[in-house]
């Protein structure tokens, strides 16, 4: 090999090396995002059948964030208790409207979009002097049915707690279960988000059947979007930078005011 050659050699094989790495760095990035499977659950504006179809605030979200971030997510049904169980497992990648806790962010992600409270709606042929907390828990023929698997914030979850060593608390799998409990007289009381109340009273089968009590003012519930820390770094940072552009833009309210009110999106938006 004559000397002079060496130099060049050594330089186009540098080049072709280099090529290779961009190469195998452009296919890195160009990795699929997903497929991501996206749990939900039936719950009043964020999620409901609306005749053969499902729709709903979240729903309405995560088309949007597949759009966006050209991320394929997969929309399943399923129990609220499930969604969490297979989270903590990692056989799940998303949820929606998810609450955070200490133990819960051991295993995913939070990114807020939507706050509420809890409100207690009481049937009107319970009795009339229930008008707070206190009082209801004072008539041991009241009962209260909350969804399982749900928190609903330090106050209404310990009185919850008291009226659970009583007998006084049924736990129903899902919220079609909880408003026909409601509706039938099998419980006086149930829990629901701000976000539900309209739709309740226009229902044909509750309306003016029940009073809506706010008991505990100062105690919001932040809904986030929920994702599994075994997700990809990159795919869930692409997601949740998505979310907050849509909190930004005005997104976010917009969908909302398709399934509440503007006055009700208002309040709704996490700030």
């Amino acid at each position: 090999m004559n000397r002079t050659d060496m130099p060049l050699r050594r330089a186009l094989a540098a080049t072709a090396l280099g090529l290779a790495c961009s190469a195998g760095m452009g296919r890195a990035a160009a990795a699929p995002c997903g497929p991501l499977t996206v749990a939900m659950y039936e719950h009043g504006a964020l999620y409901y059948r609306q005749g053969e179809q499902w729709a709903g605030i979240d729903k309405d979200i995560v088309d949007e964030l597949a759009r966006r971030t050209g991320c394929e997510l997969r929309m399943t049904r399923d129990s609220r208790i499930r969604i969490w169980t297979m989270l903590k497992e990692g056989t799940l990648d998303m949820t929606m409207s998810g609450i955070p806790t200490a133990e819960r962010e051991g295993f995913a992600r939070f990114t807020p979009y939507l706050q509420a409270r809890n409100m207690l709606l009481l049937r009107n042929d319970a009795a009339r002097g229930a008008a707070t907390l206190e009082q209801i828990a004072a008539q041991p023929e009241l009962k209260v049915a909350v969804i399982k698997g749900f928190k609903h914030g330090a106050a209404y979850d310990a009185w919850l707690e008291r009226l659970r060593k009583q007998g006084r608390v049924h736990e129903a799998p899902d919220y079609a279960t909880l408003v026909r409990l409601f509706q039938y007289g099998r419980v006086q009381a149930i829990l629901q988000l701000s976000s539900n109340i309209d739709a309740l009273q226009r229902d044909t089968a509750l309306a003016g059947r029940f009073r809506v009590l706010d008991l505990v003012p100062r105690e919001n519930v932040v809904g986030a979007l929920v994702i599994s820390r075994l997700v990809a770094e990159a795919h869930a940072a692409k997601l949740e930078q998505a979310l907050r552009a849509m909190r930004e833009d005005g997104t976010i309210k917009a969908i909302m005011e398709r399934h509440v009110s503007h006055e009700r999106a208002q309040v709704m938006l996490a700030r």
